[in-house]
C-alpha cells in the first residue's frame, strides 16, 4: 500500500505544470530544468573561398604571399593558361616568399610546392611550416619610416609593454637599440629602467623590413610605475629648488649641490639597470646615474646639457657637458663625490685629458683654455712664494763686500723675514744701530 502511494506522488510531480523543480540529493539541493523539445536544425555550412587562380608570375607571387599572411599551412593554387616557365617561377616565388619578403622571412620556417597537371590547366599544392603563430602575424604594426617606428617604440617603453613587431616600409639606417638606450638614459622621468633588449630584423636587407623587439624589465609593470612616482617626486623637488634662480651658473651650482650634498651614497661598480632610482632612492652612486639625472634636471631648468660616454682609466665613464654664458664646460658629478668635501668643478677638455678621460670628441664644442681660470687656484700662495723681483744688486756697486763680512748677519734681523736678502737693509739709517756698534768694536 505504501509503495502505491509513493508511486502516485512521483507521477503527480512529473505531470504537474511546473517548468522546473528542486530535488534534494543527499545533503545537496539541485535545480533541474526540463528538456526542451525544440526541433533540431543543421548548422549552416560556411562558404570557403575558392582557391586563387594564377596566370602569370606576378599573380603567383601574390597568391603565395596571401596564403602566408592568412597563416595557411596547406593551400591550393589553380593554374590556368599560365604564361612563362611555371616550374622556374614557382621555385623563385617560394624562395622570395620565405627569405626576402618581410612577413615570410619573419614567420615561415620552411615551405615547398608541388605542381599537378600543366601550365594550361593544373594546380599547385603549397605546404608551409610556420615558426610564428597566426596571432603573432596579426599583431604586426605597419609604419611608414624610422621616425614613425621610434614613436611606436616610445609608446611601448613608457607603458612597460614586453614586445613590439613593426613592419617598416622605408627602413633607414637607424640603430634602434642605441636609440632605445639613449632615450631611456636621457628620460628617467618617463622610463625608469634600461630594459634587457632583444631585437631582430627580417630580412637583413631590403627597403621594407620587419623589426621584432622584446623588452625584459627588472620588475612588474605595477612595481615599475610605483618606483617611477618616487623618482619623479625627487626630480620635482630639484626643479623647485632652482625655480627662483634666473642665472644659469647659479642654477647649475644648485643642481650640483642638490645631488652631491643632499644624499649619502655608496659607490656602485656595476652599471645600474634603473639609474635614477638607484641613485635617488637607493643611494647607489654610479657615473651613469649622475649623468642621467643631472641631464634631466638641466633640461627641466632650460640649461643646455649633454651626456658624454667615454672612459677613465680602464673603466667606462659617463659625465656631462653644459653651456654657461656661451662657453662649454664638462662636469663629472661622480668625480665630485669622490673628493672630500664634495666639490663640483667645471672642467675643460685639457683638464679632462690630463686626468685620464678618453672620449670621442667628434663635433663636440670646444671648451675654454684652462690656463687663465685655473692659474689663481692651482697655486694660490705663489705670489708670496715668488715675489716680484725688486732687488737690484747693481744699484750699490761700492758696497758689495759688507754682507760677506758678516755671513750670519742676514739671519739676525727677524723683523723682516720676507726680505732677508736685500742689501739695502744694511745701510738704511732707520735700521737698528746694534749691527753698527758691533762693526765699530771689531775695528777697535
Amino acid at each position: 500500500m505504501k509503495k502505491t502511494i509513493l508511486f502516485a506522488l512521483v507521477i503527480a510531480l512529473l505531470c504537474s505544470g511546473l517548468t522546473a523543480c528542486g530535488i534534494w540529493v543527499g545533503d545537496e539541493y539541485r535545480s533541474v530544468t526540463p528538456h526542451s523539445e525544440e526541433p533540431y536544425s543543421e548548422p549552416e555550412p560556411t562558404e570557403e573561398e575558392p582557391p586563387p587562380t594564377v596566370h602569370n608570375r606576378v599573380e603567383l607571387r601574390r597568391a603565395v604571399l596571401s596564403l602566408i599572411a592568412d597563416w595557411t599551412e596547406h593551400g591550393i593554387i589553380l593554374v590556368e593558361n599560365y604564361t612563362g616557365d611555371l616550374t622556374d617561377d614557382l621555385a623563385q616565388t617560394v624562395q622570395y616568399a620565405t627569405k626576402e619578403d618581410p612577413v615570410g622571412a619573419y614567420a615561415v620556417d620552411f615551405a615547398d610546392a608541388e605542381v599537378t597537371g600543366d601550365a594550361e590547366s593544373g594546380s599547385i599544392a603549397l605546404n608551409i611550416v610556420f615558426r610564428r603563430s597566426a596571432a603573432e602575424i596579426g599583431s604586426i604594426v605597419t609604419v611608414g619610416d624610422d621616425d614613425a617606428a621610434c614613436e611606436r617604440i616610445l609608446e611601448v617603453l613608457t607603458s612597460y609593454s614586453p614586445a613590439l613587431t613593426l613592419r617598416i616600409q622605408r627602413y633607414g639606417q637607424t640603430d634602434f637599440a642605441a636609440f632605445i638606450r639613449a632615450y631611456c638614459i636621457e628620460h628617467p622621468e618617463q622610463i625608469l629602467a634600461l630594459p634587457d633588449l632583444s631585437a631582430q630584423v627580417y630580412p637583413e636587407t631590403g627597403n621594407t623590413r620587419i623589426l621584432e623587439l622584446h623588452f625584459l624589465y627588472p620588475d612588474t609593470r605595477e612595481e615599475m610605475r610605483v618606483m617611477q612616482e618616487s623618482v619623479n617626486t625627487i626630480l620635482a623637488s630639484a626643479a623647485n629648488y632652482v625655480q627662483s634662480q634666473t642665472d644659469d651658473a647659479e642654477r647649475v651650482d644648485r643642481l650640483c649641490r642638490f645631488l652631491t650634498n643632499r644624499f649619502s651614497y655608496t659607490v656602485c661598480e656595476d652599471e645600474p639597470v634603473m639609474p635614477a632610482y638607484s641613485l635617488l632612492c637607493e643611494g647607489k652612486a654610479h657615473s651613469l646615474s649622475f649623468a642621467s639625472v643631472f641631464f634631466a634636471e638641466c633640461r627641466d631648468a632650460k640649461i643646455d646639457c649633454r651626456i658624454i660616454e667615454g672612459q677613465r682609466g680602464e673603466e667606462t665613464r659617463y659625465w656631462n657637458m653644459i653651456r654657461l654664458d656661451g662657453q662649454y664646460y664638462y662636469i663629472d658629478l661622480m668625480r665630485a663625490i669622490e673628493c672630500e668635501p664634495y666639490d663640483p668643478v667645471l672642467l675643460t677638455t685639457q683638464e679632462l685629458e690630463e686626468e685620464g678621460y678618453v672620449w670621442e670628441r667628434g663635433e663636440l664644442p670646444d671648451t675654454p683654455e684652462p690656463t687663465e681660470p685655473t692659474e689663481p687656484t692651482v697655486n694660490p700662495t705663489e705670489p708670496t712664494q715668488k715675489p716680484p723681483v725688486t732687488v737690484e744688486p747693481t744699484q750699490k756697486p761700492t758696497e758689495p763686500t759688507e754682507p760677506t763680512q758678516k755671513p750670519t748677519e742676514p739671519t739676525e734681523p727677524t723683523q723682516k723675514p720676507t726680505e732677508p736678502t736685500e742689501p739695502t737693509e744694511l745701510t738704511e739709517p732707520t735700521e737698528p744701530t746694534e749691527p753698527a756698534s758691533e762693526t765699530q768694536r771689531s775695528k777697535k
